[in-house]
């Protein structure tokens, strides 16, 4: 377009009578001025290009920052949706635990309370259990009354009929004289140690003794019971016996020894589960282990 302009303006400013006869220059300028609207013409077209792209650009902006604004709403949205739905699933998760936590809260309850009705029951068997021999005393015949004796103490008469002794015995007893019943008792094995009410007469009084807060001497007197008569019914009873006193007593080492011999010996008795639930509440196991003799 320079260039055209400055052949131009020479043109013009060459004198007219050098050229005015030339029908060449005359067809120059024809063809400059055709040259110029020409150029006017693509200049126009290429402003209205320009201009249609320029709107197209912006529609395009406009376009991108709509679809921009349109995404963060969906992702608002969608997280929202999402943080909704997982709280919905996860409050019965919740709730699950919270039961789960409450039913081991409850099985604990239980437990001791079973535990509690254990020892109950154990209580009241032996109740029953003597209750039963008294029972038997009061139902035997009347003994024919003992010989005179001189009543003078270190008399050598004869000792009272064993059936006699042990009545006495298990009256004093159901009256709550557990001191005359001791005596009773004590005499009763001096003179008939092997009389077959013998096994029961040494568990009357290690039992008495115990129910008194004496343990080490219940101890003791269950210890006579396993030593001197180990086959008779007596003997578990007398096993689990010595450990409740044990135990009773704090030798929680000592009670374990007794109710796993009394396991090992009378596995399949009533004593020896009794034995298992107390080792169970002493937190022990029921395995068997070497019964060590007192000397």
């Amino acid at each position: 377009m320079r260039l055209i302009h400055a052949v131009t303006i020479a043109i013009l400013l060459t004198p007219a009578a050098s050229f005015a006869a030339s029908k060449e220059q005359q067809e120059m300028q024809r063809d400059i001025a055709q040259l110029q609207d020409q150029v006017r013409t693509l200049q126009s077209g290429f402003d209205k290009s320009m201009a249609s792209l320029q709107t197209l650009v912006q529609q395009a902006l406009d376009a991108a920052s709509r679809a921009n604004t349109n995404v963060s709403v969906l992702n608002a949205s969608v997280v929202q949706t999402l943080t909704r739905e997982l709280s919905d699933r996860l409050m019965p998760i919740a709730g699950v635990g919270a039961k789960v936590d409450n039913l081991n809260n409850d099985m604990a309850e239980v437990r001791n309370s079973v535990a509690d009705l254990t020892t109950q029951v154990n209580r009241l068997q032996q109740q029953l259990t003597d209750i039963n021999n008294a029972i038997k005393v009061m139902q035997a015949p009347p003994a024919p009354p003992p010989p005179s004796a001189s009543g003078v103490p270190g008399s050598s008469a004869p000792p009272p009929p064993a059936a006699t002794l042990w009545s006495n015995a298990m009256n004093d007893y159901s009256s709550g004289k557990s001191d005359l019943a001791i005596s009773d008792l004590t005499l009763f094995l001096q003179s008939y140690p092997n009389d077959p009410n013998a096994p029961s007469a040494q568990m009357y009084i290690g039992s008495i003794h115990a129910a008194q807060g004496k343990s080490d001497e219940a101890v003791k007197d269950f210890d006579a019971v396993i030593e001197q008569y180990p086959d008779n019914k007596e003997t578990p009873n007398a096993y689990f016996m010595k450990g409740m006193a044990l135990k009773q007593n704090s030798h929680f080492n000592d009670a374990a020894v007794e109710f796993r011999a009394l396991i090992k010996k009378y596995p399949g008795s009533d004593q020896a589960k009794q034995a298992t639930e107390q080792l169970r509440q002493m937190g022990l196991s029921s395995g068997a282990v070497k019964r060590t003799t007192k000397k």
